[in-house]
Order: structure tokens, then sequence, then C-alpha cells
């Protein structure tokens, strides 16, 4: 029996899945590491309240909102950033060139920062309102907030990798599939982080323990290479030419 009649050979997309998978960690780790040295930076002021001849010096409602709101701007722009960055160098690594792929990484790191940044400040301080105030299961609450935040900021650096890999064309077929990755990241942290970080208040934006924010960190950056990576893939299979039938010996 003939050798060759499949449509290619499997392994040859696994460079590009390894690379993207590679980009989304040194991504998530590098925003991480660079979060964790501005957390705690934005606590929001006290004021200066009298009850029952006690004064108390606590923040308002809204002065929490809006501090966790720009500390998750900086988080969220660092991730965006970094993960623009890492996934468009590795468009270039997977076919892009170097040249195409550090444009195109570059191009992610603003975009992605730009993204995270200003979706954190103009959606959190609303969203963290509706929640206190509704009558529903904070974890549901937070974790559809997370989706409207990562999903977007994924979408950006899914953008960076298409861009790297085949130009503007790209660009938007990448972003879509980072943008599935980024919800599904939110939905995977709803779960695990209520099991594994109890304590954490994972519902909100920033959870309050450092490992519960890491794994946040990874999953939006693991889970948006992930998808593109596959993308890339399966986009590479299906240009693969169709190798010849092998022929039938005519009869004698």
């Amino acid at each position: 029996m003939a050798e060759g009649t499949g449509s290619g050979d499997p392994s040859r997309g696994h460079p590009t899945l390894v690379a993207c998978l590679l980009a989304g960690l040194a991504g998530g780790l590098s925003a991480f590491v660079v979060g964790e040295s501005t957390y705690g930076s934005f606590e929001a002021a006290g004021v200066a309240r009298r009850f029952q001849g006690i004064v108390s010096d606590l923040p308002t409602p809204a002065a929490r909102d809006l501090a966790m709101a720009r500390e998750s701007a900086a988080a969220f722009a660092g991730l965006g950033a970094a993960l623009g960055l890492f996934l468009g160098l590795a468009g270039g690594m997977a076919g892009g060139g170097p040249r195409r792929g550090i444009s195109a990484g570059v191009a992610g790191l603003v975009l992605g920062g730009l993204v995270g940044g200003l979706l954190s400040l103009g959606l959190l301080p609303g969203a963290l309102r509706l929640r206190d105030r509704l009558d529903v299961d904070p974890i549901l609450i937070g974790t559809a907030t997370q989706a409207l935040v990562w999903g977007p900021v994924a979408a950006a650096a899914g953008a960076a990798f298409g861009l790297a890999l085949g130009g503007r064309g790209a660009a938007p077929r990448f972003a879509l599939l980072a943008l599935g990755g980024g919800v599904l990241a939110a939905i995977l942290h709803g779960a695990a982080g209520a099991v594994l970080f109890p304590l954490a208040e994972t519902d909100r934006p920033l959870a309050t323990e450092r490992g519960a924010r890491l794994l946040a960190h990874l999953l939006v950056a693991l889970c948006a290479a992930a998808a593109v990576g596959l993308g890339a893939t399966a986009r590479r299979r299906r240009a693969e030419p169709e190798p010849p039938a092998a022929a039938t010996p005519a009869a004698s």
C-alpha cells in the first residue's frame, strides 16, 4: 500500500503552536512581574466621618471602586502590552519574517496597552457599582466583567499576531480567535479561582492574593496564545496542497 496519502504531516504545525504558547507564557509572566511591582499604588483616600462620637477615616465605596479600576487599568495595560508584543514577535517567527514580526510586536504593545488601560478605566467603575447593587451571584458578575476586559485585551494581541503572519487581512481573524480565548480564560478563572483561592475575592477585577493574580495573567495569556496558535496551524494545513494519489497499475 502506498504511503503519503494523508493531507500532510500533522507535526508541521506544532512549531507555530509551541511558539505561540511560549509567547503567551512570556507575556503573562512578564506582565505579572511588572504589575506586582506597582500593586497597591492606587489605594483609595479615606474620608473623615463621625458616627456616635467616633471619628473614622474610611474611603467611600465610589473611591474604592475608582482605586480598583485604576489598579486594574495598570495591570491589564501591562498584560495587553506584553502579550501584544510577544504574540507579534511569534507571528514573525511563524512565517511573517523578522521585520514584520518586530513591527507587529510594537503595534501590539501599543494597542494592547491602550485597550487594557482605557477599557478598565471606562468599564470597571460602573461594573463594580452594579455588582454591589444587584442581587446576583458575584462570581457570575465578576466573570462577565472580566470577560468584557480580557476578551478585547486578548483580541488586540491576536491582531498583532495576524498582522505579523499575514498582514492586515489576517489580523481580524486572529483577533476574533484570541477574543474567544480571552472569554474562555474568564470562564475558567471564575471556576478555578473560587476553588483554588476561596478567600482572594477572585470575582473582583484584581484578586487580593498574589497566586490568584498570577493565575489570571497566565489564563488570559495562554488561552489567547493557544487560540491563535491552533488557528494558524489549521490555516497552514488548509493551504497545503493534497498529495497526488498513488497510481493504480493497469491490468495486463
